[in-house]
């Protein structure tokens, strides 16, 4: 089950999750709290990523649901009893934000309005690239 950013799980989980990144990864990745999700900064070798096999591959629910997102376990460690799985999901996400009015070098995710009015633009935009790289080919 996935823990929401916002929970008061995810304020213990994180430093114990941030902790065991630096002692894996050394200065390679970084884990950052991010507004939508949590963010592995840096790339993963890639023997790292090569280890990927079907095993390792499982829904958010622990099971092989085709309707569900599939997730790399990338770390596993216990937490007050409890079994939690830092996940690589293997889709693409696709976050859209702007620019922060009182901080330019900063983004903020659109509001639940902003973004029913954007993404279906964005999608269209998306769509027609998608179509023009097709012809191409």
């Amino acid at each position: 089950v996935p823990i929401e950013l916002d929970d008061i799980m995810m304020d213990d989980i994180f430093p114990i999750a941030e902790s065991i990144v630096e002692e894996e990864f050394g200065e390679e990745l970084v884990l950052v709290r991010t507004p939508q999700t949590l963010t592995l900064v840096g790339e993963l070798e890639e023997g790292e990523e090569d280890d990927y096999d079907e095993e390792n591959s499982i829904d958010q629910d622990g099971a092989q649901d085709e309707d569900e997102e599939e997730v790399e376990i990338l770390l596993t460690f216990d937490h007050a009893g409890q079994e939690v799985n830092l996940v690589k999901i293997l889709d693409p996400v696709l976050l859209v934000g702007k620019e922060d009015e009182n901080s330019p070098e900063q983004r903020i995710l659109l509001t639940e309005e902003e973004s029913d009015s954007i993404m279906p633009v964005l999608e269209e935009l998306f769509l027609e690239q998608s179509l023009e790289e097709d012809e191409e080919d």
